[in-house]
């Protein structure tokens, strides 16, 4: 390889690097807002049974650390029903696939809650027999709607929209109900 070459191959590799930066704290915040918005719709799933005293919610703080983010603070929700603690445990916005993730752990078990594109199929795994190429992705839109989505455990991965009773049922199915 000449010098030259290298050179090319040097610059293409930086101006990728530099056009892939992305602003880290920002999508932190991003997160954030978003794991703030998801506690808010648990709230309103919940509230007839919190405002009774059925069930009760404490909020306690946790520290995550991520590749390129660093540490930083989020709250966890502890939902006690009866004698069963669940949590809610975030887990971060660095993934592949979701922007977000919240682990709902209890005493039967786990349910993960993602944050992903609001239309988007579940992820699919395949082997490509060789000399075959994969079909193009379609482009993808300017601005992306984000939903939160429950995914079932694999094989294979479906995703459940977030709603009260999806919510209910992945609270029943943890708290051994």
């Amino acid at each position: 390889m000449t010098n030259k070459a290298f050179d090319d191959f040097v610059a293409k590799q930086t101006s990728e690097t530099q056009r892939s930066q992305l602003d880290w704290s920002k999508e932190r915040d991003e997160w954030l807002r978003y794991l703030e918005k998801f506690y808010k719709k648990v709230e309103s799933f919940l509230h007839d049974y919190l405002s009774k005293g059925q069930i009760k919610i404490d909020y306690v703080t946790k520290k995550i650390s991520e590749e390129y983010i660093g540490v930083y603070e989020v709250k966890s929700a502890i939902i006690q029903l009866g004698r069963n603690q669940i949590r809610l445990d975030p887990i971060g916005t660095n993934l592949i696939g979701a922007k977000g993730r919240v682990d709902m752990i209890g005493p039967n078990g786990e349910v993960k809650f993602l944050l992903v594109r609001r239309h988007a199929p579940p992820p699919k795994v395949s082997i490509l027999p060789p000399g075959m190429q994969r079909a193009p992705e379609p482009e993808e839109p300017t601005r992306i709607e984000w939903s939160w989505k429950i995914a079932t455990s694999p094989p294979p991965i479906k995703y459940i929209e977030l709603q009260q009773e999806s919510f209910f049922d992945a609270l029943m199915e943890v708290a051994n109900g």
